[in-house]
């Protein structure tokens, strides 16, 4: 006898339904104004079968405040919308997570990742940039692991980890070279410019002065990649100076010759005194004293046209020093008078200097100890210039020597010898 096979169904209706995509969006973006406390956030999401985002929730709001001053423990504390947010977002990366919509999880990781460095709560966007650069690699997204490099490699500058912001850069460059892609090539090396020029400059202050130079040269080899006309003056203006200071001059020099040439060619007066300011030292260095007496005639000059008393300052001494060491004794306490009086200027104008603040513009800072200085400097330079008087006295005419002892008449008009000196 042949039977009916009847489909069984379970009595009454069914309990659950599939529910569509945008409906899970619409879940983790709805509106929870009756929503007010952290509890409630925590009470909705367990509610709505969200564990995952429970737990995370639950630390990032019961949590003590990364920025309370002095280290002192305090909770953080969210405002509605904050926590909207947060939940919001850690339910969209659960929702995704379970639909497998690895592009969803990104985004809200890295919308996260990005409201916490907003706020410089840097461990808490480290965390999250992590789960960015995670799900990246998971499904070998170039892009959004370059993305995820580059963000976490600038959070690390912000948390001065420049060891660990260097590994997150140069990962972005590798990235960028073997799929090829110029403009992300570009946007590592700019960073790794700021990079490596620090990392230099705490090896060269701990006087690690050889693997200081590699990292100088790596700055200039980054600088050069990112197409940075001022970044590459820089480095090879550090190169060029700290070649200087380990006493190799002729290498130096053409790292100082390029620093200048692009200063000029850029329009930057500042770092164009600097570069000839240390050429000239080099030339000095090698015995080139009439060539680096024109570079701080220039760096004299330039200072002059774009009005910066302090940098004229600067240049009249650092040319002032050159003329005695050549013997130019009268231009050098010319030149010495003139950096002491621009000093001298620049500490009495406070209320031109409380105007640059107040603009954002940062004065340079003169000292009592610096105006001394520099009044020793002229004491210096007009001893040195009558030095020649006085020998030639005590060695012809010690009656002239004791009458301007007593009366300061005029040596130079009373010694045949230092007449004869001077013509």
């Amino acid at each position: 006898m042949a039977v009916d096979k009847m489909p069984v169904k379970p009595p009454g209706k069914p309990r659950f339904k599939v529910t569509s995509s945008d409906k899970f969006d619409s879940l983790a973006t709805r509106d929870h104004s009756e929503m007010k406390t952290e509890e409630d956030f925590c009470q909705q999401l367990l509610v709505e079968g969200y564990v995952q985002s429970f737990v995370d929730f639950y630390h990032l709001t019961q949590r003590a405040d990364p920025n309370a001053p002095d280290g002192k423990f305090r909770k953080i504390q969210c405002t509605t919308d904050e926590m909207s947010f947060i939940r919001n977002n850690l339910v969209l990366a659960e929702i995704s997570r379970r639909q497998g919509n690895i592009v969803g999880v990104y985004t809200a990781y890295n919308k996260l990742a990005g409201s916490y460095k907003k706020k410089r709560d840097w461990k808490t966007a480290i965390f999250f940039q992590e789960k960015c650069l995670e799900v990246a690699q998971l499904t070998t997204d170039m892009k959004a692991e370059m993305m995820a490099n580059h963000t976490l490699g600038e959070v690390f500058q912000q948390m001065n980890e420049y060891e660990q912001a260097r590994v997150c850069h140069e990962r972005h460059e590798e990235i960028a070279k073997s799929i090829d892609n110029a403009d992300e090539i570009v946007i590592a090396n700019v960073e790794l410019h700021k990079v490596y020029l620090v990392l230099a400059e705490r090896l060269d202050a701990e006087n690690r002065t050889d693997e200081a130079l590699k990292m100088y040269e790596m700055c200039l080899g980054a600088s050069i990649k990112c197409m940075d006309l001022a970044s590459q003056g820089e480095a090879n203006g550090k190169i060029g100076n700290l070649l200087l200071r380990r006493g190799d001059p002729s290498a130096a020099l053409p790292y100082l010759q390029q620093h200048s040439q692009i200063s000029t060619d850029i329009g930057d007066t500042e770092a164009r005194c600097r570069a000839c300011s240390a050429l000239a030292w080099a030339l000095d260095s090698l015995g080139e004293d009439q060539q680096a007496l024109a570079e701080l005639s220039l760096v004299h000059s330039i200072s002059e046209q774009a009005g910066d008393a302090y940098l004229q300052s600067q240049a009249c001494r650092a040319l002032g020093t050159l003329y005695s060491k050549v013997g130019q004794l009268q231009d050098a306490v010319n030149v010495l008078q003139r950096h002491f009086e621009l000093l001298k200027a620049i500490t009495s104008q406070n209320a031109a200097d409380s105007k640059k603040e107040d603009s954002g513009e940062s004065p340079p800072t003169v000292t009592v100890a610096d105006l001394e200085l520099a009044r020793v400097f002229v004491g210096i330079s007009r001893g040195n210039l009558l030095m020649g008087a006085y020998m030639g006295v005590i060695a012809t005419d010690m009656s002239a020597l004791l009458d301007w002892k007593l009366n300061r008449t005029e040596l130079l008009k009373q010694s045949p010898l230092a007449d004869k000196d001077n013509s």
